[in-house]
């Protein structure tokens, strides 16, 4: 008789900091999404998963190894724009992974040979929070009804928006191949650090930060657009607010999580505040939005996942009222991160935390 004698070592999967999905939420597309969709990962130890969620069965392609000692803090795609081929047909755009990890540096990655392709840094401040322009869609029709093509130089690819410790945005451009500096925006006075970033069109940035305050900027000359004061902290309190998420709803309609753990909805054109709600007993970390804008997903550090949804107002009412429609417990510590990715007949919403 043979004996054998076998271990078995405890798995201890590493917290997850950031989620991507390859290509934005669309409420048009038809079937169960593209077949290029992928989604990554990012590790509290430097590492990507970049995971095929094909036809709902969803495994691992790869792991991209990070770097000792480093943590993946965000993570976005770009879709650079359409090539011209020898033939005259269109040739699809390469999709490209970009991520951050607490130092100064954007991090491109080449997903085939699992390794860093190259980096951006410079003279900035520790970067927190990045995010990826819109990918560029016609919005002008001619005189014979059909979509208008992009202006001669308009550039059709998408941009990066890298907010920073020192109060300043920095925005990277992925033309030709690239990541290069193309512009910094930074208040005046303020150097608060930027905790959050999105893009309300491919023209203007909302950025949280760590003064209780939103601030929008024009990327195409850097121009602080407005600034939206959330007030101090809980009644009592004169703690300054951490506005640690930021989404925009189709509309424009600003949506934020900070840490009283309150998620508030902000009027994409006048800025004043719509309403707040506080369903969190402590920071709401992320904020996920659907395609259509009719349901809002938040996240924070109580465990809670919650969810919102717009109710019809009544008579006189015309923009109605959010009201959360569920809340659990999917998780047994912080929800720091949500991906989204919808088409018409798949709805499906990732969290990340430490379980």
């Amino acid at each position: 008789m043979d004996i054998h004698r076998c271990r078995f070592v405890p798995y201890n999967p590493q917290a997850i900091n950031a989620l991507a999905f390859s290509h934005p939420p669309s409420a048009e597309l038809a079937g169960r999404g593209v077949p290029t969709l992928r989604l990554a990962v990012g590790r509290a130890n430097g590492d990507i998963e970049i995971w095929n969620p094909l036809r709902g069965a969803w495994f691992q392609e790869t792991v991209l190894r990070g770097g000792k000692d480093r943590s993946i803090e965000g993570l976005t795609w770009t879709l650079d724009p359409p090539e011209s081929g020898p033939d005259g047909s269109k040739i699809p755009g390469r999709l490209r992974l970009f991520s951050i990890g607490y130092s100064t540096a954007v991090t491109e990655w080449d997903i085939e040979q699992g390794c860093p392709l190259r980096h951006s840094s410079g003279n900035y401040g520790e970067i927190w929070c990045i995010a990826a322009q819109p990918r560029w869609r016609p919005t002008k029709r001619g005189k014979d009804g059909k979509w208008l093509p992009p202006a001669e130089g308009e550039y059709t690819g998408q941009h990066l928006a890298a907010g920073c410790a020192d109060g300043s945005i920095v925005i990277l451009s992925t033309a030709d191949n690239d990541v290069r500096f193309l512009r910094l925006m930074r208040p005046s006075t303020k150097r608060a650090r930027v905790l959050s970033v999105t893009f309300q069109d491919r023209h203007t940035i909302v950025a949280g930060y760590a003064d209780s305050s939103i601030r929008l900027f024009d990327i195409r000359n850097g121009q602080l657009l407005r600034t939206i004061s959330l007030g101090k902290g809980p009644t009592g309190g004169t703690k300054e607010l951490l506005v640690w998420s930021v989404k925009c709803l189709p509309d424009g309609t600003i949506v934020s999580g900070d840490s009283a753990g309150e998620v508030r909805f902000w009027d994409g054109k006048n800025y004043s505040l719509i309403q707040r709600l506080n369903c969190h007993l402590a920071d709401t970390l992320d904020i996920a939005v659907s395609a259509n804008g009719d349901t809002v997903v938040s996240g924070g550090a109580d465990q809670r996942t919650v969810v919102y949804r717009k109710k019809a107002g009544e008579k006189g009412d015309k923009k109605g009222r959010w009201v959360e429609v569920m809340h659990r417990r999917y998780h047994t510590h912080d929800v720091k991160t949500f991906a989204v990715y919808e088409t018409k007949d798949i709805s499906v919403i990732v969290s990340g935390g430490r379980s």
